[in-house]
């Protein structure tokens, strides 16, 4: 028997705008994109929603990408998924976001990425990782 690893968090991301009024398209693109199947350690579209309401305003200031997957001790292979995860975040147009890695090694970890603002308006997006060991 293994050892369980939660791994969840949310990645904020712009809606359309006048300076990017394809925000929302190619953020939904982003997420279509990742693949159903994947090498591990995975990261899978399945892991992935995004708010979106036409009923109720759930997206005040920016759209959430929530994620979350129990692994077997994802943590062994913790940088190759950040690998995956930060490419992910060069193809969403977004401003931070944060993921969670509750492990029974290791302990808990936080890690968090802001986006640079010089990039805000311009593509690729250049995001600023805020520490966390990528590796155990």
């Amino acid at each position: 028997m293994g050892h369980q690893t939660l791994v969840y968090g949310a990645i904020e991301v712009f809606h359309s705008r006048p300076s990017k009024p394809d925000a929302d398209t190619l953020n939904d693109a982003a997420l279509l994109a990742l693949p159903e199947q994947d090498e591990w350690p995975f990261l899978v579209r399945s892991m992935f929603s995004m708010t979106s309401s036409v009923e109720v305003n759930v997206a005040y200031t920016f759209r959430v990408i929530h994620f979350g997957a129990s692994f077997k001790a994802i943590e062994l292979e913790w940088e190759a998924w950040l690998v995956k995860f930060e490419r992910l975040l060069e193809s969403l147009d977004g401003i931070a976001a944060v993921v969670h890695l509750e492990t029974e090694l290791v302990g808990n970890h936080r890690y968090t990425w802001q986006r640079k603002t010089d990039s805000i308006d311009s593509w690729p997006p250049v995001w600023d990782f805020g520490g966390g060991t990528r590796s155990f």
